[in-house]
Formats: C-alpha cells, structure tokens, sequence
C-alpha cells in the first residue's frame, strides 16, 4: 500500500514539473507591425529577443526590415525600426514612418527560425503619442504564432513568451511506464484479494 502511494506521487510529481505554458513562440521568423488605430504607422525600435538575450531583429544580428506605402521622407526608412537607437523623436533620432496614413505596415524578418522570449517595441515620443499602440503577428513561415497588440504609450510595448514545455528525457519516460506498471499490478493485486475474501 505504501509502495503504491509513493509510486503515484512520484508519477504525479513527473507531471506536475511540467507545467503547461501559457504562449510559446517557437520557429519565428518574422514579425508584422501595423498602426492598431489604423492611422500613421510610427516605429522608433523594434526588439526582438531569444532565451539567449539575443536581439534578432537587430540589423546587425541579421534582421531585415520592410515597410508598405512607401516611407514619409528619406530619413524614415524602414532600417530605422531595428538600428539599435530606441529614440522616438522624428527629427533627433530618426523613426519608420510610411508615406500614407492608410496601410502602412513594418515587416522584420530573422535571419534564421527563433524561439522569442519577448517583443519590445519603441513609439513616437516628440509627436502624435496616441499612435503609438500596434498590431502584431508572429509568423513562422506562413503560420500565424502569435497575434495580439501592443501599446508603447510611454515607451516600451513589451509581450513576453514563455519557453517552450521541456520533453521529458528517456529515462523519465521510462520511469513513468514502470511506475504506471506497478500501480496498475498492485490495483489488480488488490482486486484479486478483495474478491478472494
């Protein structure tokens, strides 16, 4: 009977070192950024890091970045949105600003498939704060990972990730497929006797 218990507490103990996660971005390659309030589009910075604290998005980790409608004028290029200078201001830093109010959008992509821990995005600051909250979507290819808004009123917007469940090594399978067997055989084992009396 004691054997049992414990048997089922260290099953149950297995389980519960798994919690399940809430959202994981696993395989990212790109992020796609548009003005929530559906007017302009104005980014400072995008981040984007892994669980090794890596900005992927940055340009010289690889990120690249494209904008649509265009840009407000030649030093509002979309590159602005991921050169490592989080300044909001137009005219002292320099931000992504597309060339129409309608349909503008920033895409970054990776240089390779990530696993992102968080999202951080940098807004206007000498102008026009109310723009500053964005619809983003995650992709992994063409696969949707991850859909939500950020506001970067105030400076920044931030989501976080959380890692990816860990799979459980060999020898924990195979220490829950014997612990299964027990309980099982010593609940047959009970069945037996009981039925005996």
């Amino acid at each position: 009977m004691v054997k049992t218990f414990l048997l089922g507490a260290t099953v149950a103990a297995m389980f519960a070192a798994a919690p399940a996660s809430a959202i994981s971005v696993v395989g990212a390659t790109k992020v796609t950024i548009t003005n929530a309030a559906n007017t302009w589009l104005q980014v400072a910075e995008v981040q984007a890091f892994n669980f090794a604290s890596t900005n992927v998005a940055l340009a010289t980790n690889g990120g690249a970045a494209t904008g649509g409608t265009g840009t407000w004028d030649a030093a509002s290029t979309p590159g602005k949105a991921i050169d490592g200078n989080t300044g909001g201001g137009f005219y002292t830093d320099t931000i992504f600003h597309p060339g129409t109010e309608a349909g503008g959008f920033l895409d970054v992509t990776f240089a390779a498939p990530t696993t992102l821990q968080s999202l951080k995005i940098w807004g206007r600051t000498d102008c026009c704060t109310e723009r500053d909250i964005y619809n983003v979507t995650i992709f992994g290819g063409n696969t949707v990972l991850y859909s939500g808004t950020i506001n970067a009123v105030g400076q920044p917007g931030t989501v976080t990730f959380d890692a990816p469940a860990a799979v459980p090594e060999p020898q924990s399978w195979a220490l829950m497929i014997v612990g299964f067997g027990l309980v099982g055989a010593s609940l047959r084992r009970r069945k037996s006797v009981a039925i005996a009396a």
